[in-house]
């Protein structure tokens, strides 16, 4: 595995062998409940925690393990956990190409950047959820193509209705109104191009708007202006090669574009407290490569 990048694992990777598309288990047969090394996947995750304790970390935030959760893991996104021995659950793998074709009817607001990865249910939603969860198992084994199809649309309505209980726990993500859909693309453009684009002139352009009004839309949706959106995405990239990685901080500085190491080192502490060194060395949950 190459030391300069942040580990990626496929579902072949964790499993030791291939699927197509769509991937569902029980935690408690194919699981692994130590997984403390911080890696990246190529798929999006679901991993639904009907009985469960420990800790589960998605990008730098801590959560708490407990029953009757509900976590999204998007691809890209670097998370580890250490869990109890007697977790169970389910864990549903979709390849990136599954979660686009839904897509393409409206988005998933659980699968963006920066937003809770956790949902908490109570016994009675979580056992729907599981009903739903054991149809799909039953038709995952076919392989004609009307079985095919129903997999899609029941998958597709368990992830809808998950979507309709994320936006009731958490509605300040939901994406319904012009202002908060550009908002969305905003933050998607960031991601797209944050290694190469930090000027907010840059994505107003992309978004077709002026770049006071996308400060107007940053401050009253996201808290904060645009420009610290954009910084603040690169100092996450940052956090995970840090702690991922074993590139030095010069070259983590020129790959994110900073071609100041002192500068970088400025702007990191601005948004961390803390110096990239003193970052890498507090961050305790990382495992060096053996």
């Amino acid at each position: 595995m190459n030391k300069h990048s942040i580990p990626i694992l496929s579902v072949g990777n964790i499993l030791g062998e291939e699927t197509l598309g769509i991937t569902l288990f029980r935690h408690s047969v194919k699981g692994r409940n130590e997984f403390e090394q911080p890696h990246k996947h190529d798929f999006y995750m679901v991993f639904f925690v009907e009985k469960g304790s420990g800790i589960h970390h998605v990008d730098f935030t801590q959560y708490k393990v407990n029953n009757y959760q509900v976590y999204f893991i998007s691809s890209g996104q670097v998370h580890n956990w250490s869990l109890d021995v007697d977790t169970t659950g389910f864990q549903l793998m979709l390849s990136p190409e599954i979660i686009t074709i839904f897509s393409n009817l409206g988005q998933f607001p659980f699968f963006g950047q920066s937003v809770p990865s956790c949902l908490s249910l109570n016994k009675q939603a979580f056992q729907e959820f599981k009903n739903h969860l054991h149809e799909i198992e039953f038709l995952l084994p076919g392989n004609d193509i009307l079985t095919r199809e129903i997999l899609l649309l029941r998958l597709h309505l368990l992830l809808k209705l998950l979507q309709k209980d994320y936006l009731a726990q958490f509605p300040e993500h939901d994406s319904a109104t012009k202002p908060e859909k550009i908002i969305k693309n905003f933050t998607a453009f960031i991601d797209e191009y944050f290694n190469s684009e930090s000027s907010v002139n840059f994505y107003a352009d992309k978004l077709n708007i002026t770049p006071n009004y996308l400060n107007i839309l940053s401050q009253k949706y996201l808290k904060i202006p645009a420009g610290d959106v954009i910084k603040e995405r690169t100092i996450l990239e940052a956090k995970r090669l840090l702690t991922s990685t074993d590139l030095s901080i010069k070259e983590i500085a020129y790959q994110l574009g900073f071609n100041d190491n002192g500068y970088f080192t400025k702007v990191f502490k601005k948004y961390t407290g803390k110096t990239p060194g003193d970052f890498k060395e507090s961050y305790n949950i990382y495992h060096p490569y053996p």
